[in-house]
């Protein structure tokens, strides 16, 4: 699922490739949505690969290799999920991740990434599995 990678900062970072770790097509909000739902990439990826860093690591995130999109319930579930849930605050989410894409359109879903991370207030739920 990561693979770890050498900056020239000499920094070492995570790697989560959406497109080739989890589905080509992330779409859905909950496990009942589908089998690239926001919530198992939350669940069984993101939260996984954020709870591994090591202090002042990040985690590299790809959002455009093979993926031609995504809905805004996955995003909002996949990554907003993870301060709503209690899991991390938004700041220290936001501090964690890069993403990068090449696709200059998917500025567009790092944006939204970033606004919904940031609109999510911290622990204001407690996580049910819809599965």
């Amino acid at each position: 699922m990561e693979r770890n990678l050498k900056k020239l900062t000499g920094k070492t970072m995570k790697t989560l490739n959406i497109g080739k770790d989890f589905s080509i097509d992330p779409a859905g909000r909950f496990f009942p949505d589908g089998n690239s739902s926001g919530e198992k990439f939350r669940e069984n990826y993101l939260k996984k690969a954020i709870l591994s860093l090591s202090p002042g690591e990040k985690l590299q995130i790809i959002l455009d290799d093979g993926v031609e999109g995504y809905g805004s319930s996955f995003l909002v579930e996949g990554f907003a999920g993870m301060v709503k849930y209690g899991y991390i605050s938004s700041k220290e989410l936001i501090g964690k991740l890069e993403i990068i894409y090449t696709n200059e359109d998917f500025e567009f879903y790092k944006n939204k990434i970033i606004a919904y991370i940031k609109e999510s207030k911290f622990d204001s739920e407690q996580y049910e599995p819809s599965k």
